[in-house]
C-alpha cells in the first residue's frame, strides 16, 4: 500500500533530521535518539506501513517511510516468535530503533576471530536503541503479540543506499554473507553478491542462533531444500556441540 500522506510526527522527525543536517557537522546516533524523542511517534502512527502478512520466507515486513539520501526512515512489522539474522548495517554511521513491543535485542562481539555475546536484553515498548556500522545484532519478537518498530539509518559520509553492503551471519554455514537485502535468514543468491569466512561463535551463540534458525525453517512449506537446510543445521549443531 502506498502511503500518500507521512503521518504528522514522522514528518515532524523526518524535518527534524534535515534541519539537524543543514545545520552541518556530523551527526551522531545520541543526537538522533533525541530528536526521535522529540519527535514522539506511535505505533499508530507507523500503521499505515504495516506488513504483517510479508511473504514467509522475509523475517519480518519491512516498508520505507522517507528516502532523504543520506538518511533513510523505514517501518518494520514483526509477527510472534519472528527474529531478524545476525546482521551489521552496511554504511549506516548513526541511526536508532524504537520498539513498540517487548522485543529481544541480541548485541554481538567480533573481537580474536570469536563471535560472543556482548549483550542480551529485552527492550520494552517505546524504548530506543542507538545503531551505528560497527553494531552487529539480531532483534525479534519474542512475544505473543505482533508489533512494529521505526528505523532510522544514516551517514555523514554517503549519499544513497545507507544499507547497502549489510552483513549477515550464516553460522551454520561458517560465513558472512554481503547482500544489500534484508536481515533475513536463507536469502535467495541473487541478493548476495560476496561471501567472507564467519568468526567462531561461541557454544551459546551458535545454539540460540540454530533455535531461531530451525524456527524460521519450520514456518517454511515443506521442500526439499528446506529439509536439506534443516539437515545441514541439525548435522553444525552436533559438530559444535556435546549434547548430541
Amino acid at each position: 500500500m502506498l502511503v500518500e500522506t507521512i503521518p504528522r510526527s514522522l514528518e515532524r522527525l523526518k524535518k527534524l533530521i534535515i534541519s539537524t543536517i543543514n545545520d552541518g557537522g556530523k551527526i551522531t546516533a545520541e543526537q538522533v535518539k533525541k530528536l526521535v524523542e522529540r519527535a514522539q511517534v506511535t505505533e499508530e502512527d507507523l500503521m499505515p506501513y504495516a506488513d504483517f502478512d510479508h511473504p514467509v520466507e522475509d523475517n519480518y515486513g519491512r516498508k520505507m517511510v522517507y528516502d532523504g539520501g543520506s538518511f533513510e526512515i523505514m517501518a518494520m512489522s514483526w509477527n510472534p516468535g519472528h527474529y531478524s539474522s545476525i546482521h551489521n548495517h552496511g554504511y549506516t554511521q548513526w541511526g536508532v530503533v524504537q520498539v513498540f513491543g517487548n522485543a529481544h535485542h541480541f548485541i554481538y562481539r567480533n573481537k580474536d576471530n570469536a563471535l560472543t555475546f556482548a549483550k542480551k536484553e529485552i527492550l520494552t515498548s517505546g524504548e530506543i536503541t542507538k545503531v551505528v556500522n560497527a553494531t552487529i545484532h539480531q532483534m525479534g519478537n519474542p512475544s505473543t503479540g505482533k508489533y512494529m518498530t521505526l528505523h532510522i539509518y544514516g551517514s555523514n559520509e554517503k549519499e544513497g543506499d545507507i544499507t547497502a553492503d549489510a552483513k549477515n551471519y550464516e553460522l551454520e554455514f561458517d560465513r558472512v554473507n554481503h547482500t544489500t537485502g534484508g536481515a533475513f535468514f536463507n536469502l535467495p543468491a541473487d541478493k548476495i553478491y560476496d561471501f567472507e569466512p564467519c568468526a567462531m561463535p561461541s557454544n551459546d551463540v551458535f545454539i540460540n542462533y540454530a533455535k531461531l534458525l530451525m524456527d524460521y525453517y519450520e514456518r517454511q512449506e515443506p521442500s526439499l531444500e528446506i529439509n536439506e537446510l534443516k539437515m545441514a543445521l541439525i548435522k553444525k549443531l552436533k559438530e559444535r556441540t556435546c549434547f548430541f
